[in-house]
């Protein structure tokens, strides 16, 4: 293994261009492994919601959900209500991490959960709050959201 002053003698018997380039290269390097680079837990989600027969329900309770399950320990929600043509939408959900906050996450998820540890995001939408509809739930994915739910009548 290379000690640390063979490491500074060999730096310090480069010619000064040399030198700087190595120390220009090292700082692009130490940026990009703790710049917090963003990231898509759940793109926008813009759906509608509908009965059976298609007709749009309006003023329904609407809830997302999501969670990146390496960074977060909990879920976060946004509750919102269709409009009325059953109408309603949810804005991107995005966080920031650097390279090297993933990488210590991962290490820190695998050590305290083993293989099994689930180091990706999710998320829901889940339509309640009606004595008229069933509570349905819609899931987020492999990368789709759904732009229609239906809801079924409880009448």
């Amino acid at each position: 293994m290379l000690d640390a002053a063979i490491i500074l003698r060999w730096i310090s018997r480069l010619e000064p261009r040399r030198r700087a380039i190595l120390v220009v290269i090292l700082l692009l390097l130490l940026v990009l492994v703790v710049y917090p680079f963003q990231m898509t837990i759940v793109p926008a989600w813009d759906l509608r919601v509908v009965d059976e027969a298609a007709a749009s329900v309006g003023a329904i309770n609407v809830t997302e959900h999501w969670r990146h399950y390496l960074f977060e320990t909990y879920s976060h929600e946004d509750l919102r209500q269709t409009e009325a043509d059953g109408r309603v939408s949810f804005p991107e959900r995005t966080m920031r991490a650097s390279l090297l906050r993933r990488g210590l996450a991962t290490i820190s998820r695998m050590a305290s959960e083993g293989r099994r540890a689930r180091r990706d995001a999710s998320a829901s939408i889940v339509v309640w709050g009606s004595n008229d509809y069933e509570t349905t739930v819609a899931v987020y994915e492999n990368g789709e959201v759904q732009s229609e739910i239906i809801v079924h009548s409880l009448r």
